[in-house]
């Protein structure tokens, strides 16, 4: 099973369990200056990225994927084939998720292994990196901060470092669904209307510029 196979049986399972209610769903989102990318990022009321580990994949990349990962999102989780749950278990914080795959004839199963810990992202300087530069505009004219006429990007994030994590939490977590709102919905209308999904559904979760990127 490869990794396309696998996201679409995965974003099944999180809508059977309830998991994608008021959800905005983001396929590929490029984060670290696009140094990594997390396979599916799921937002609502918390930002959690999975990454997907095929039966084709290694685990070679692992630990750098999960230290940028763990420092940009609210939770992370490993989804892995059988073959790799042990090692996985054995190179993950217990924050970490771990859920575990198994192809059973043309069905792929999930089972938990690891819940692993949602940490609400902090770092103001990671946070205020998932803002396009307007949207950084608005949040600053919304708390009347009026000094952004001309100011690069830099002098923008330094002006929001003044604001409450709070208030940059709730901004960045409005403006991702409505970003991908559209896609996103998209999608999803689809999920209750068929018994099995293929790869192609994925592509109504592309956004038709480039991937989504998180610096």
């Amino acid at each position: 099973m490869n990794e396309l196979q696998i996201k679409i049986a995965l974003i099944k399972w999180l809508f059977d369990r309830g998991q994608l209610i008021d959800a905005t769903i983001i396929n590929e989102m490029v984060v670290a200056n696009w140094s990594r990318r997390a396979d599916l990022v799921i937002v609502n009321g918390k930002i959690q990225a999975f990454e997907i580990k095929s039966d084709l994949d290694t685990l070679t990349r692992l630990d750098g994927q999960l230290a940028i990962f763990t420092s940009r999102f609210d939770k992370v989780t490993v989804v892995c084939s059988s073959r790799f749950t042990y090692e996985v278990k054995s190179k993950v914080s217990s924050n970490v998720g771990i859920i575990e795959f198994e192809n059973q004839e043309k069905n792929i199963s999930f089972k938990i292994i690891q819940r692993g810990k949602t940490e609400e992202i902090r770092n103001k300087k990671f946070l205020l990196n998932y803002l396009t530069k307007a949207e950084l505009a608005n949040l600053l004219k919304e708390n009347n901060v009026f000094r952004i006429d001309g100011c690069s990007r830099k002098d923008m994030e330094m002006q929001a470092e003044n604001l409450s994590v709070k208030k940059v939490r709730n901004n960045i977590l409005l403006n991702l669904k409505n970003r991908y709102k559209e896609t996103s919905d998209s999608f999803v209308s689809t999920l209750p209307l068929k018994k099995e999904l293929n790869v192609n559904d994925l592509q109504l979760l592309r956004k038709k510029s480039s991937l989504s990127k998180v610096t």
